[in-house]
């Protein structure tokens, strides 16, 4: 908990300095906290502390576990720890979207999700 209260009190005062953008791939959530794939990006795990959206992903999976669901967020990117390495964090600004996955939508986004996730 102190660690996402940290993470919200460096990406609030990032918010100032960056634009917000819109990004869409698959969340799954897990232990109170979420990660998403970008459909662009497959390879790469972006956390995503934001309690609103782990609650209207459990919601929408819930007691399934970590099933990864279509969403489209607006917010910002930001890093934690040095700006040449460091955890990718997205600030979440509004939901725009969270549905279940589509056949076919982020191909590249591998099904089998746990492989990717912490333990």
């Amino acid at each position: 908990m102190r660690r996402l209260t940290l993470v919200f009190l460096l990406s609030s005062g990032l918010v100032a300095c960056n634009r917000s953008t819109e990004i869409r791939g698959i969340y799954v959530g897990q232990a109170g906290e979420g990660t998403f794939f970008p459909c662009e990006e497959p390879n790469t795990a972006v956390l995503v502390p934001d309690a609103s959206l782990a609650a209207r992903y459990q919601g929408q999976v819930g007691a399934a576990g970590a099933q990864g669901v279509y969403v489209r967020l607006r917010g910002i990117h930001t890093r934690s720890g040095s700006i040449y390495s460091g955890r990718r964090y997205f600030v979440v600004q509004e939901i725009l979207e969270l549905r279940p996955r589509a056949s076919g939508e982020c191909p590249q986004v591998a099904h089998p999700l746990s492989s990717m996730l912490r333990s």
